[in-house]
């Protein structure tokens, strides 16, 4: 039985693999019209077979994304709380840059070394590598790494402002059918807040807030809770 925090994540987590399987699919039917009729890439003279990798890359897309949502949700969201949305993105886009294009690397080694049925030291793996990543090529598959990061890095963050739910409601058009729910609605008031803000200035004041809703968020999850604004439902 999962936890509502679990379902939570899950549910947080999935978006980011859909948009990264959705790039895996637009780079796959790309690489298709630029190839063409070829059966080889020209930088390095691997086969290319176009039903072989309508299936991987995509599935392959879907990973990535599943794994950097993952990391987005379970470790980075907590992590980088406290920057500003610009330094977030930036942060956090160079480092999963940085991870992916390891693995890439790693990927094209590997597939390398299949094709060739050679060993991972043999001279001519390498020079296809490297002929890869030297290539022009190369360049368009970071450009499409870095957009993906870029459109799923901009979704979490616009998710995280508004709320997961929030959002999802939006782009399911619930708001454009009103229904009739059933809801328990929680109001908090800090004691003595007026002297609290005066005490502390204004920019204290609203840093200890955020810290306080930060505290109080992990409770109203577990209890399948929602934020509104600065209430809370339930």
């Amino acid at each position: 039985m999962l936890s509502p925090k679990t379902k939570r994540n899950i549910l947080r987590i999935i978006p980011f693999g859909i948009i990264w399987l959705a790039f895996g699919i637009i780079y796959t039917l790309l690489e298709k019209g630029l190839l063409g009729d070829l059966n080889h890439y020209p930088s390095t003279g691997n086969p290319y077979n176009f039903e072989r990798n309508i299936f991987v890359t995509p599935m392959t897309a879907l990973i990535t994304g599943l794994f950097i949502g993952t990391l987005e949700i379970v470790y980075f969201n907590k992590w980088f709380a406290q920057k500003s949305f610009g330094k977030k993105i930036l942060y956090k886009s160079a480092i999963y840059l940085a991870i992916i294009l390891l693995f890439t690397i790693i990927l094209s080694l590997v597939a390398n070394f299949v094709e060739l049925r050679a060993s991972v030291f043999n001279r001519q793996v390498w020079n296809n590598v490297w002929a890869f990543l030297s290539d022009a090529s190369f360049l368009s598959v970071v450009v499409y790494i870095v957009t993906g990061i870029l459109v799923s890095q901009f979704y979490n963050e616009v998710s995280e402002s508004i709320g997961h739910e929030v959002l999802n409601n939006f782009f399911t058009g619930k708001y454009h059918r009103p229904i009739e729910e059933e809801r328990i609605y929680m109001f908090l008031d800090m004691r003595s807040s007026t002297t609290i803000a005066e005490n502390l200035g204004h920019v204290m004041y609203f840093k200890m807030l955020r810290e306080y809703f930060a505290d109080l968020s992990e409770a109203v999850i577990k209890h399948s809770g929602q934020f509104i604004n600065t209430r809370v439902m339930k």
